[in-house]
C-alpha cells in the first residue's frame, strides 16, 4: 500500500488532505445542518480541538493502512466543501466509503464525484476486492449517491445502529472488483 497521501482530481474537485490552517473551516462546516445527524462518527457539537486533532491524524492513519481522509476542494477556488473517506481493511481487501458535503453545496453532485474517485483509487492503487458503504435508512440522499456511483443495494440491517438514543436501520451497498471493471 502506498504511504504518501494521494491527491485525486475530478472534473470539479481536488481531493487532498487538510492542512492545519483549515481547522476553523472544518469546524464550521462539520457543525452545519445534518452533518453529525447523518454520520456515524462525527460528534455534535464538533469542536475546534476535534477539527485540529482530526487534521493532525490524517497522515498517520493513512500510513498505517487504516483510513484515507481527503477534503473535497472546489477546483479553481480551493473552497473546502466536504470530506470523503475510505476506511481500509487490508486483510480482507475491503474499503468502506464515507463522507459528507457542506449544507450550502449539497445536491450539486460533489459527493458522488468524490466518492467515485476514491472508490477508483481503492481498486486501482490499493488493490481492493470490494468497496462498500452504509447509511441510515432515513438518509435517502446518501443512498442515492451510492447507487449513482455503482454500488449495489445489499440490504437493510434493522436497528443496527444506536444514534442519539434511537435505533436506526442501516442500508448496505457495495460493489466488487469484477463489477467495477465491467462498468469502466
Amino acid at each position: 500500500m502506498p504511504t504518501a497521501l494521494p491527491q485525486l482530481t475530478t472534473p470539479r474537485l481536488l481531493l487532498r488532505a487538510l492542512q492545519m490552517h483549515q481547522a476553523q473551516v472544518l469546524f464550521t462546516l462539520a457543525n452545519g445542518p445534518k452533518i453529525a445527524d447523518n454520520t456515524a462518527n462525527i460528534p455534535s457539537p464538533y469542536t475546534l480541538e476535534t477539527a485540529q486533532d482530526f487534521i493532525a491524524g490524517i497522515a498517520d492513519k493513512y500510513r498505517t493502512g487504516e483510513l484515507l481522509n481527503l477534503g473535497m476542494h472546489v477546483r479553481g477556488t480551493d473552497e473546502l466543501v466536504g470530506m470523503v473517506s475510505l476506511r481500509i481493511n487490508a486483510h480482507h481487501h475491503y474499503g468502506h466509503l464515507g463522507g459528507w458535503v457542506a449544507a450550502h453545496c449539497r445536491n450539486q453532485g460533489y459527493a458522488a464525484e468524490a466518492a467515485s474517485a476514491v472508490m477508483d483509487f481503492g481498486f486501482e492503487a490499493l488493490g481492493l476486492q470490494r468497496v462498500g458503504s452504509q447509511c441510515f435508512a432515513r438518509n435517502k440522499e446518501s443512498a442515492r449517491v451510492m447507487e449513482k456511483i455503482g454500488l449495489r443495494y445489499e440490504g437493510c440491517m434493522r436497528q443496527a445502529f444506536l444514534k442519539n438514543g434511537a435505533y436506526e436501520d442501516m442500508l448496505g451497498f457495495a460493489t466488487v472488483r469484477d463489477d467495477w471493471e465491467r462498468c469502466r
